[in-house]
């Protein structure tokens, strides 16, 4: 297998949803290399022995009674944040709100994070699965609004605000690649819930400064 190759985790118990996430998957990347767990339980066993370049995770799973659970999903989550700090994920659900009880996990992820609802398009999937990859953080309104800013996107925000600092020079400082300085700013744009509607990187640094200082986290 070529070193370049990407390893991509699917974790879906209906067959039919799993393969569709797969075919989004290809599209991603056609040379990705994917494999599907049918629970939860099954990916933690993937992960001990493998670690993916990306997870892509349902919330709810069928259990024997017929219903189905949140449960094995959050707990799988869980794992991941203790034991798989940088691993970038997908979840794929349109009960998202199930994730406001890990909301301080989530702001604490190293890796990337999105999620995708179900009910979006093909395109929304693509988009999202790509950003988890990148390392940013993708986040639905609802849970953004439940985000805090926690240590380090303080810092961030004091040397983007305060010492006005560019890509270039916030990576010197915080000793990061530009392009996780850039996924801090980024990141920084999700947990403000700044919806930029400009182009220009100038104009969404404003934005978040302007945003950060009506909510208290600027003097």
């Amino acid at each position: 297998m070529p070193p370049s190759q990407p390893f991509f985790l699917i974790v879906e118990d209906h067959q039919e949803v799993a393969e569709r996430n797969r075919d989004f998957l290809q599209q991603v990347d056609p040379n990705c290399r994917c494999a599907i767990a049918n629970n939860p339980s099954q990916a933690m066993e993937f992960l001990s022995l493998e670690s993916p370049d990306l997870i892509v995770v349902d919330l709810l799973y069928g259990t024997f009674s017929g219903e189905q659970s949140a449960e094995p999903g959050i707990n799988l989550l869980r794992h991941i944040f203790e034991k798989h700090t940088e691993l970038n994920v997908l979840v794929y659900s349109s009960e998202y709100r199930l994730l406001t009880p890990l909301i301080s996990y989530i702001d604490s992820h190293k890796g990337g994070f999105a999620v995708a609802n179900k009910l979006d398009r093909r395109s929304t999937y693509i988009k999202f699965a790509q950003s988890a990859l990148n390392g940013e953080l993708c986040l639905p309104r609802e849970l953004r609004q439940s985000s805090n800013l926690n240590h380090q996107d303080l810092e961030v925000l004091n040397l983007l605000c305060n010492d006005c600092l560019s890509d270039d020079a916030l990576a010197s400082r915080l000793n990061v690649s530009r392009r996780a300085a850039q996924n801090y700013v980024k990141r920084l744009k999700q947990r403000l819930d700044v919806d930029l509607i400009y182009t220009e990187e100038a104009n969404h640094r404003v934005a978040i400064c302007k945003m950060a200082r009506e909510r208290g986290f600027l003097g």
